[in-house]
């Protein structure tokens, strides 16, 4: 469904709630729902809940987890309403049906795509639910339709100046046909979109309100604390039951396929129970797994590819690596569930409802009217909510609250949380570069293996040996190339380069992998080195060479000029600092960065600042926009500088913050992000952290003249 077309003719639902109020929504089956009065439920797959009090309710498909789409819906909505900003609350839906479906998925938050596959649908409702209420403004004023507007979350009567609000007309409009067309408000009429607007989540935030799935509590509620096999795929083999249940509060220790839980009337009091459990596993994968071997694994499959044939005065043949990653959310994984004989509610930090509904079904048997799915908000996400490949907290939750008869909330601890996250694959990218006489590329040789969270779990991907993941933000030609640029333009080539030869290979591991915020941001990292590689080798300026390569492309150069201006590139720096630049492609979104640096006498790296141009097509809340690549940009700093999983006897070495090292305020640069103004459909903000590590480490480059073609920087030596 990502491409799927909306007909506005069979997209509008309505109906009442309870008698009182109205209910607004989408559909994509060929009947349309009409308004009903005899409804009792306040959620029926539906986005916008009108109150008689005018309070208006916008029932969002997405997860709220500090990105601000939440906002954006309601701003997107609200916009086409007319609607009163101060009247408007946003909930994340607990109904997980097809009307809320992102796209084939299903229902989920994840890849930008809160708002470019919601932006069209949500105005569409906005608009439709405004000419129903006009046209029961009109009913009962008794004057012509063409007389009446809505304006600020009222109907007025233009002539006479009467008015009535949305909220004295919601059942009267609920009862209305929807319209066939609605006409969406032109765009340089808008009020909210694209303004700055204030975060409707933010009060609750800062007043403390605000729920997380931690703060669940049902009457009888008990607390699970789990302890996992450190082996993938290990099983409890002994425990001391006995210690455990002598604890305070605890009432239960019961295993499960990889791990165990003690159950207790508090959370502290599970945690005592779980820390003298004493608990040992066996069986399991990779015993002899660790980050040596996973480096030699890597580099016999890029071995087995092979190195291009180049020949001229001025070649390069490079290797690029980046490590594995985990998300280390500050909130970690937890899911509250209540399960009786017939139905299911569970609480959580979801991203992928989907497949949590999926994983409740299967371990319930009920079927999907006995359940709700509630997302509260989240403390952060960054895909490791994502779980494409097993809802294990989900699991564990409803599998406890099943077996006790109790509502239980599972919380893991950040042990758990970093050492059985879905991890984002490392990989290793060669290029064989020669130069012609212009000094640049006439042939560009590239071969890439990586694992890949996409290949691993799909037979058919894994059986091909191709991963479409692999053309995002590369250089590719050939068929393979041109058929994913068919399936997904935004992955097309933006440099114009002679002799691109791209070739990849997935390396199976069995090591649980997942989607990491900008995903494929590894590529860029490979792109941009070798691009500026080949500038230096060319002694052509790094800026003006890709310029040169962005020809073609209009787009692109305006981005990349536009950074390079507002870091005045080419100005005179400080003894030890230099400047280093940097542009991707993701998601259709295009974002150029410099980063200046400096690196002391004893080797020590500062990074003082990094200008960033984004161009995001369409955006809705610029304040937002800025937020959202600002924390790219801190991230790319970390993952640069710092992040790193690394295994050892088959276990995941780090397990806290204290070994996961994670940028702090004192390595945050001065950012400034400068956000172009643009026509095209609306992409993501994700794009800001891709072109940080190159940006970075071609600054590094032009300060020393050492090159670094591993992730992370850590503590190698630049001097």
């Amino acid at each position: 469904m990502p491409d799927q077309e909306i007909s506005r003719r069979t997209f509008l639902k309505v109906t009442t709630v309870a008698g009182t109020g109205m209910l607004v929504g989408c559909s994509f089956q060929s009947n349309p729902l009409v308004s009903t009065p005899d409804v009792k439920s306040e959620e029926l797959g539906l986005f916008v809940r009108i109150s008689k009090d005018n309070n208006i309710t916008i029932i969002s498909p997405t997860s709220e987890i500090g990105q601000g789409t939440h906002t954006a819906h309601a701003m997107i909505i609200a916009e086409e309403l007319d609607a009163d900003w101060e009247n408007i609350n946003v909930v994340t839906t607990n109904n997980i049906n097809s009307e809320y479906n992102t796209d084939s998925w299903g229902v989920y938050t994840g890849g930008n795509r809160g708002i470019r596959f919601w932006w069209d649908r949500l105005r569409v409702i906005g608009a439709g639910t405004r000419e129903l209420l006009v046209t029961a403004g009109a009913q009962k004023m008794d004057v012509p339709l063409i007389e009446c507007t809505a304006q600020n979350g009222h109907v007025v009567h233009l002539p006479s100046g009467r008015q009535l609000s949305f909220g004295e007309l919601a059942l009267i409009a609920s009862k209305l046909k929807p319209s066939s067309n609605p006409r969406l408000k032109s765009e340089e009429k808008f009020r909210f979109v694209g303004k700055p607007m204030r975060r409707v989540d933010i009060p609750k935030k800062v007043n403390g309100s605000a729920i997380y799935s931690s703060d669940i509590r049902l009457p009888g509620m008990l607390y699970a604390a789990v302890r996992q096999s450190p082996f993938f795929g290990g099983k409890v083999s002994s425990f001391d039951k006995k210690t455990a249940m002598s604890h305070k509060g605890v009432k239960a220790v019961i295993t499960s396929n990889n791990g165990i839980a003690v159950v207790a009337d508090s959370t502290w009091n599970a945690l005592q129970g779980i820390q003298s459990l004493d608990v040992q596993f066996e069986g399991g994968k990779k015993h002899n797994l660790g980050t040596k071997s996973l480096d030699a694994l890597f580099s016999s499959n890029l071995e087995k590819m092979g190195k291009g044939q180049i020949q001229g005065e001025k070649t390069l043949d490079l290797e690029y690596e980046i490590q594995f990653l985990s998300h280390a959310a500050i909130e970690p994984m937890n899911c509250t569930a209540s399960v009786t004989n017939n139905k299911c509610e569970v609480w959580g930090p979801f991203q992928m409802q989907t497949l949590a509904l999926e994983k409740i079904k299967d371990i319930t048997n009920l079927p999907e009217e006995r359940i709700k799915v509630h997302t509260t908000y989240i403390g952060g996400g960054f895909g490791g909510r994502f779980r494409l490949w097993g809802e294990d907290f989900v699991e564990q939750a409803v599998t406890l609250s099943k077996k006790l008869g109790k509502p239980v909330q599972v919380i893991w601890s950040r042990e758990e949380d970093l050492q059985h996250d879905y991890y984002h694959p490392t990989s290793k990218s060669r290029f064989q570069i020669s130069l012609g006489k212009n000094g640049f590329p006439e042939q560009f040789e590239n071969q890439q293996a990586a694992g890949s969270q996409w290949v691993q779990n799909s037979p058919f991907l894994k059986m091909i040996d191709i991963n479409p993941m692999a053309y995002s933000s590369s250089a590719h030609s050939g068929l393979s190339s041109s058929l994913t640029s068919v399936f997904a333009p935004e992955f097309e080539p933006h440099y114009d380069l002679d002799g691109v030869n791209f070739d990849h290979t997935t390396v199976d591991m069995e090591i649980p992998l997942g989607w990491l915020r900008s995903f494929m941001f590894q590529n860029t990292f490979y792109l941009e080195s070798a691009i500026d590689e080949s500038a230096h080798l060319a002694g052509i300026d790094p800026f003006k060479y890709r310029m040169q390569l962005l020809k073609n492309n209009p787009r692109f150069k305006k981005v990349l000029e536009l950074a390079a201006d507002d870091a005045n590139w080419g100005s005179p720096l400080a003894e030890g600092h230099g400047r280093g630049i940097a542009i991707c492609n993701f998601q259709g979104s295009v974002c150029a960065e410099v980063a200046e640096v400096s690196v002391n006498k004893r080797g020590k790296l500062a990074i003082h600042n990094i200008n960033c141009v984004i161009d995001v097509g369409k955006y809705v809340n610029p304040d937002t926009l800025i937020a959202q690549t600002e924390g790219c940009v801190i991230w790319g700093v970390s993952i640069a500088t710092k992040e790193q999983i690394t295994f050892e006897n088959g276990r995941v070495q780090q397990s806290n913050y204290d070994d996961y090292k994670i940028a702090r305020m004192k390595d945050s640069p001065i950012i400034n992000v400068r956000v172009i103004e643009s026509e095209l459909k609306p992409s993501g903000g994700d794009a800001g952290l891709p072109p940080t590590p190159p940006a970075i480490t071609n600054a590094i480059y032009a300060a020393t003249g050492k090159r670094i073609r591993k992730l992370p920087i850590g503590k190698q030596k630049l001097v």
